[in-house]
């Protein structure tokens, strides 16, 4: 699935090879764990599995962790 139709607060794995990012965003590569928050413009802001602020491209494919 695509990141944007992720509901808030979901735990999901990136499977995309190529994911784009801002240019002052914190890198997000393929098998990083991360947690969607919002569609914010045409990137989704979240947080990486350290706490840290990350935004990637609404188009980024992924796919949820299960618990």
């Amino acid at each position: 699935m695509e990141a944007h139709n992720v509901e808030y607060g979901t735990k999901v794995k990136v499977i995309d090879e190529n994911v784009k990012t801002p240019l002052s965003s914190i890198p997000v590569k393929k098998g990083d764990v991360i947690t969607i928050f919002k569609l914010d413009g045409m990137y989704c802001n979240g947080k990486d599995s350290k706490g840290n602020r990350i935004y990637i491209a609404g188009w980024t494919k992924v796919e949820h962790v299960l618990m």
